[in-house]
This record gives structure tokens, sequence and C-alpha cells, in this order.
């Protein structure tokens, strides 16, 4: 939301002033057309004034800290904010100019709990609480990224109960338990995704990559694999989900061995169906050709070390120790260069 629209908000606010505060109320209202022409200086003067004389005016404080955050002001812009923040109570529209000053000026955590508090206090607003998720996510997104996993569940597990349960939330309190190899509470989180939307891939995905971690969730998640493989007929990642759980509860190798070629036909150059193919046939115990499909994930993926070093094993146990040396010295620089990174 603009800062114009904030003003026109505060300045239909201004018709519900008591007789009592005129003053004050012309005072807010001349500022509000001052801020509104960017006239920061008559904004500034009417505004403080407006406060001095309704100190305990939520209203007043909300546009004076956005005057104050124009005038490049930020520490006393965001003291006045808070003021403003201590005041609102119920006064939704105080929280709703509150999400405006929080949003344009950066602070996206803060404008997702001012939003998840105006949804509060308007819960027939359906849109309020999805802005309210949006925020927050957006908020979150900028820690996952740069795997700040401990500040992004702190900031997500503070999430009110209504905004908590969308799937987006849930999805980033997954990747954060992910992260910090909080494999159970991932696992939670995602399994809660796919039962409020079993539409949405990316819980699959996550969960396809933590089955060794969770051995008592198997029964389960392969259900679910197996569900999403027939609702999307389409979609090679449904015949690899399935072939992983099957591997890994160690059963129905001749099965699994189907479905990952039928993820191969769909999607060749998908390196993780061929890692997992490989898998596969080192423990069946076919050794070349488990090395081969290692190679050719290689070639696909040569960012991911743990290939090199699956494929130094099989060469070892082929008799190749050349080969073996120069996988595990190429595993060696890969993980040095990661921790380096980190």
């Amino acid at each position: 939301m603009t800062l114009n629209r904030l003003v026109v908000i505060l300045l239909l606010l201004c018709a519900t002033w008591s007789l009592s505060a005129q003053t004050a109320q012309q005072l807010l209202k001349s500022g509000l057309l001052a801020l509104q022409r960017n006239d920061l200086a008559a904004a500034h003067t009417d505004l403080q004034s407006a406060a001095t004389l309704e100190p305990l005016n939520a209203r007043v404080w909300v546009a004076l800290s956005q005057t104050l955050w124009k005038q490049n002001e930020l520490t006393r812009a965001e003291d006045t904010a808070q003021k403003a923040l201590n005041l609102a109570e119920q006064d939704s529209a105080v929280w709703r100019s509150l999400v405006i000053y929080y949003s344009e000026s950066g602070q996206l955590r803060k404008a997702a709990e001012a939003q998840a508090r105006f949804a509060s206090l308007n819960a027939s607003d359906t849109r309020a609480t999805d802005r309210a998720v949006a925020l927050y996510f957006e908020a979150v997104q900028p820690l996952l990224g740069a795997q700040k996993f401990g500040e992004a569940l702190a900031l997500l597990t503070a999430v009110p109960a209504a905004v908590v349960k969308s799937a987006q939330i849930q999805i980033a309190l997954g990747v954060a338990y992910y992260g910090l190899r909080r494999y159970d509470e991932s696992a939670d989180a995602f399994l809660a995704v796919i039962a409020r939307d079993p539409s949405l891939k990316q819980p699959y995905l996550f969960l396809g990559k933590m089955l060794d971690q969770i051995p008592l969730r198997l029964n389960e998640v392969t259900r679910l694999f197996v569900a999403f493989e027939k609702t999307n007929p389409g979609d090679s990642e449904g015949f690899l989900l399935h072939a992983k759980a099957l591997n890994a509860r160690g059963v129905e190798p001749e099965a699994a061995r189907k479905l990952l070629d039928k993820a191969i036909a769909m999607t060749p150059n998908s390196a993780d169906a061929h890692v997992e193919l490989a898998g596969l046939l080192e423990k069946t115990q076919h050794f070349p050709e488990a090395a081969a499909e290692f190679e050719r994930a290689e070639v696909l993926n040569p960012t991911e070390p743990a290939t090199h070093y699956r494929l130094s094993r099989l060469y070892q146990r082929l008799n190749k120790p050349e080969a073996a040396l120069a996988e595990r010295e190429q595993h060696r620089k890969m993980v040095t260069a990661q921790n380096a990174e980190r």
C-alpha cells in the first residue's frame, strides 16, 4: 500500500474524533495533507503539535512516524512507530497503517506481525490473513536462502496460530527444520502440508531427501508417494519418489527398478534418478552397471560430492585403484570448497 493510501485512510479517520480534540484533528488533517504533497517540514510541525495535544492517540503517532521516515530520521521514526504500536490496541486502522510503514521501511517481520494483528481484528476478512502469510513468507525467505535456519525457525515459531497453519508457512518450517537436521519435525511440517493440500509438489520432494532419517515414517510416506504418482502420471518425480521409498525400505527391488526406468525414460537428464538407480544396482551387486549410472550422474550434476565418494567405493570394489583415488580426491576438494563457502 502506498503512502498516499495511508494518508487517505488517516484523513477519513479524522472524522471520528470528538469535539474536544478538534484542534488536534485539524493539525492531523493539515499534517496529512502536507505529507501527501511531500511538504515534510510542514507535516512534521503539524503532526508533532497534534501529538503534543493528543499524546495517547496512535493515529497521530503512526502518521508522524511516516513523516520522520521520509525525512530520513530513522531512529526517531522507529521510536514513533513503536509508540503507535503500543497505543494501537483494538484500532485495526492503526495496525493497517503500521503495516504500510513497516513494509515501506523494509521491516518485513514487523510488517507481518502488524498484518497478523490486523487480521485478528478482522477475522472475516480472509484476504487479511492471506496477506499476513505472504509477509511472513517474504520475511523468512532471505534467512532460508542464507542458510540461517535457526533465525528462520525463531521467526516462524512466533507466527500466530491462524497464520502458521498455512501451507506456505509449514513449508518454510519444514525447510528450516531440515536445514537444522531436525528431520522428524521437518517431516511433520511437510506431512501437514500434504494433508492440507496434496497437490503441492515441494513437500514430497523434501520428504524424498530425508527417507534414511525418518525410518518410522517410511510406510506412511510410501503411501503418499504412491498417491502422488497416481495423481501425476505425467510427472517422472512420482515414479522416482516411489522407487526411493521402496529402496529406503529395502523391499521390491524389481518394482523399484521398473519405476526408475520409467522415470529416466521420461527425464533422461535427471541426475537424482541415475543416482538412485546406481544405488539400487549396487545393493543388488550389479557393480559395473552401478558405476556406469554414477558416472552418468556425475556428468549431469558435477557439483555433487556424494556421487564422487560413492563412485570411488565402487571403483575400489571393481579393482580400479587409480580411478578410486581420483574420485576420492575430487570428493575431498569439493567438500573443502563447500565448507569454505559456509
